[in-house]
């Protein structure tokens, strides 16, 4: 985790909370002399991320008492990049899926994203939650950087799924 916390959230993932987090994160960037083009990428990353914290954490009870399976959502800054970090509950059957979706795009170079999101947009497939992994390759053809992530059981249905972005200032 990086030194300045610019953004930072903690509970339910609903729209408005959404739109909450982006105008947070407009005035953070004014404040924290974020260069427009970085602005702008980290926008698009933030959207990615949190709409895929809403498409698997709304079977979840997030609660003052078991915090656990609440959805996190930060982002820190240093002099020269911006890190996004988001975590939630997953089911256990997920975890492959989203492993494997994950490591394909860390699989590929900068062009072959880009032929990567190609097929993907014409192939049709789709996970059971309904995505494609376009998602993941926006992410990291607007981050330039590979995707990061980690599971940790959180019972003996579900982990936490933490995943971290990060972009040059």
């Amino acid at each position: 985790m990086l030194e300045t916390p610019i953004v930072s959230y903690r509970g339910p993932l609903t729209f408005s909370t959404i739109d909450q987090l982006l105008s947070e994160f407009k005035i953070a960037a004014g404040e924290h002399r974020i260069a427009f083009r970085t602005y702008k990428k980290m926008i698009s990353v933030m959207i990615e991320a949190l709409e895929n914290i809403s498409k698997y954490s709304d079977e979840f009870e997030c609660s003052e008492k078991d915090k656990r399976y609440c959805p996190t959502f930060d982002i820190n800054s240093s002099e020269d990049v911006l890190e996004l970090i988001t975590s939630n509950p997953v089911r256990l059957n997920h975890v492959e899926s989203l492993r494997s979706r994950i490591d394909r795009v860390n699989d590929q170079a900068r062009e072959e994203l880009k032929e990567l999101y190609r097929s993907t947009i014409t192939n049709g497939e789709f996970s059971p939650k309904g995505g494609a992994g376009l998602g993941f390759i926006e992410m990291a053809k607007t981050s330039g950087s590979k995707l990061e992530y980690k599971f940790d059981e959180l019972s003996e249905d579900f982990a936490r799924y933490t995943f971290r972005v990060i972009l040059e200032r």
